[in-house]
């Protein structure tokens, strides 16, 4: 059994040009086993003036902007949620 004592981590930022924003995509793992960090208490989905998680949870969604600079309101849509299915425990 793992102990998960060292880990890699993963960042990924992407740029969301119709809206001027910017997003880092985070992932972590255990660095001796393997196996995938899940980021807890995040909504899933994607959400440009905040954090989210991936649907597996196991990527963290983040918007950021370069220190300094003053973030421009969107204009529609800011993002998406994902909601579990109430019927279903695992959320699939």
């Amino acid at each position: 059994m793992c102990e998960h004592r060292n880990f890699k981590a993963q960042v990924c930022v992407n740029r969301i040009e119709d809206v001027d924003r910017f997003v880092a995509d985070v992932s972590i793992q255990c660095g001796d086993c393997g196996v995938q960090m899940q980021f807890i208490g995040l909504p899933c989905g994607l959400n440009l003036n905040g954090a989210a998680v991936s649907t597996m949870g196991t990527e963290a969604r983040l918007a950021i902007a370069p220190e300094g600079e003053v973030v421009p309101p969107i204009d529609g849509p800011q993002g998406f949620s994902i909601r579990q299915y109430p019927g279903d425990p695992n959320g699939q």
